[in-house]
């Protein structure tokens, strides 16, 4: 997935890099293609029961750059696509209309045969949809309350090639949307998918096809270390029933260890004051502390620039009465240099998403010598 998303690395891999020949990169191959896409809702909890049974249809258009060039294989084994996933969708249930998708996509590739290859897909953007939750004229939404919200998708699928310029792509998703806790009801849209594309590749390129690199440099790097600050901006009711902006701020701590070119390992520890909660809670009559604390095992795709975490934790410290104690989170850091980064996270517990946090950490590591 990161070949194709920045050629850049960072700490050790720059000193480790300078030892080894760097294979020549060429430009990535543009293609287009258009597909349908076809599925059922995932009524995943009782205030969404009232769209159980309907289908949704989406059409797409799929703009797309890939590499295939030895620099790219040699390191991720694999030929990585990138590009702008555009989606439109009509969910079979007056509830929840229709949506218009936009949503970067990340792919790396694997060859299966001369002209088969089988691809992991990894999508984020933004949905605008068309009948959100309204206390008056659509009170039955209880999956979504704002017309602008996050879209999420992971898939699987084969790519098959009829000619040089011409592939079929069958695939299945699974796609989510929600807020992120920005404002409820937040249930979200979770529907799985199965469908078909083509698509048009105007150049033609013979694929990489040399001896995978087994060199296992990384198992010399240095543990890594980030101090992250936390915070956001969650909406929510004073005692009179007015909306209103509570802050949310904590600190997350974290170890890594890296076990793959592209695959790194956590251990964390975070803890955060939710001034939302506190408020809900005074509402209710509860006396509780608004502060959580937890423990996070994860994972880490290095992208380049980029690290796609996911990560399960548990809280250690957590009187609220609202959640069960797992939780998970997924994010996308950016890092600005070999200290610095900044990215987003999304914390939810099991299918619901509570809200997304935004972060600026710090990183320790030794350089590899």
């Amino acid at each position: 997935m990161a070949a194709g998303a920045t050629p850049n690395t960072f700490a050790q891999a720059d000193s480790a890099a300078a030892t080894r020949p760097t294979p020549k990169q060429e430009k990535p191959l543009f293609s287009l293609g258009i597909g349908v896409q076809h599925g059922f809702i995932f009524a995943h909890s009782v205030e969404v029961q009232n769209t159980r049974g309907a289908r949704p249809t989406g059409v797409e258009t799929v703009l797309s750059w890939q590499r295939n060039d030895s620099a790219t294989f040699s390191l991720c084994n694999c030929y990585p696509r990138q590009g702008l996933l555009l989606a439109y969708y009509d969910y079979d249930a007056g509830v929840l209309g229709k949506s218009g998708t936009a949503a970067y996509f990340l792919e790396p590739t694997y060859r299966l045969g001369g002209r088969v290859l089988l691809s992991f897909k990894g999508a984020a953007g933004l949905s605008y949809l068309t009948n959100p939750y309204d206390s008056v004229d659509n009170p039955g939404n209880q999956s979504y309350s704002t017309r602008v919200s996050a879209y999420l998708l992971v898939g699987v699928g084969a790519w098959v090639r009829l000619s040089e310029r011409w592939w079929l792509n069958p695939s299945v998703n699974y796609q989510h949307i929600s807020n992120g806790g920005f404002r409820q009801p937040n249930k979200g849209i979770n529907w799985p998918t199965a469908g078909l594309a083509v698509s048009y590749q105007p150049n033609f390129r013979s694929w990489y096809s040399g001896t995978r690199t087994t060199e296992k440099y990384w198992r010399n790097y240095s543990p890594r270390y980030d101090v992250a600050l936390l915070g956001n901006l969650r909406r929510g009711t004073d005692g009179a029933g007015n909306r209103k902006r509570y802050p949310l701020g904590g600190l997350a701590l974290q170890a890594g260890r890296q076990v793959g070119r592209l695959s790194m390992l956590t251990l964390g520890a975070e803890a955060y004051h939710d001034q939302e909660l506190q408020a809900r809670m005074r509402r209710e009559g509860l006396t509780a502390s608004p502060v959580k604390a937890g423990l996070l095992l994860g994972h880490e795709f290095l992208l380049g620039r980029f690290l796609f975490s996911q990560r399960l934790g548990a809280y250690v410290f957590d009187q609220t009465p609202y959640y069960d104690r797992l939780f998970h989170r997924w994010g996308l850091q950016y890092r600005v240099n070999r200290h610095f980064s900044a990215g987003f996270q999304l914390l939810a517990h099991r299918q619901v998403a509570e809200y997304i946090d935004f972060r600026l950490a710090y990183t320790f590591q030794k350089r590899y010598e």
